[in-house]
């Protein structure tokens, strides 16, 4: 098994086949000027609590998907990756609804890109596929496991986001990517071309979803 995410990267059919929505989810989501401001203590209170609203809904609807599809009869390797990345989705909202204790007295309701990530989500959950699935949710894990690497090399000390800091250190998801990309690589091998790219165009649609929950965050606190 590898044991880091560069290794796999390298070595790895499915990332090779999303390099180009690989190379976008870097650059327009780990890059996005909503974590440069986070990160560098200039993101406004309002910015944040959006973004923690945002979050916490996509990772609970998550988790509640998983666990409906952890008790199907799926491959014994897929039903135990699905209770893992439910367990792992169900942490990461509990972490940011403590911190949305915060902002208590104000009602944020989910914004149109958040619903739509859910809805997307939901509409694969029903279809009961899960090697759609897995490419879905590869994204949002692979971001969690950059953002965890990006946040080990902070100081918090005396940052006004420390505790969000903090929740991505500890959510350490390289191991459950890693196990979510092996599986999708023995996966492709067994599906045709036409196939693949549909796994593939989802790929991009994740990323395209994990990216407008970012903007939508920015827009709507500057427009509150």
């Amino acid at each position: 098994m590898h044991n880091s995410l560069e290794v796999v990267k390298f070595d790895s059919p499915f990332l090779q086949d999303v390099e180009s929505s690989l190379q976008y989810l870097h650059k327009a989501a780990l890059k996005h000027s909503f974590y440069e401001h986070l990160f560098n203590e200039a993101l406004k209170e309002v910015h944040f609590a959006f973004f923690l609203n945002q979050q916490e809904r996509v990772w609970r609807s998550l988790s509640e998907n998983l666990i409906l599809l952890s008790k199907l009869n799926y491959p014994r390797c897929i039903t135990l990756l699905f209770t893992q990345n439910a367990q792992f989705s169900l942490t990461a909202a509990g972490s940011l609804s403590i911190q949305l204790d915060k902002f208590k007295g104000k009602i944020y309701k989910a914004t149109a890109a958040c619903e739509e990530y859910i809805a997307f989500l939901n509409t694969l959950t029903e279809k009961r596929l899960f090697l759609p699935i897995l490419a879905a949710i590869l994204p949002r894990f692979w971001l969690t496991t950059h953002l965890h690497k990006r946040c080990l090399k902070l100081n918090a000390h005396n940052h006004p986001y420390k505790q969000f800091i903090k929740h991505c250190t500890s959510l350490d998801a390289e191991q459950q990517t890693i196990r979510i990309i092996q599986s999708l690589d023995a996966l492709i091998q067994t599906i045709s071309e036409a196939e693949k790219t549909e796994i593939q165009q989802l790929f991009m649609d994740a990323a395209l979803h994990e990216c407008e929950l970012l903007n939508e965050a920015y827009k709507q606190g500057s427009s509150s």
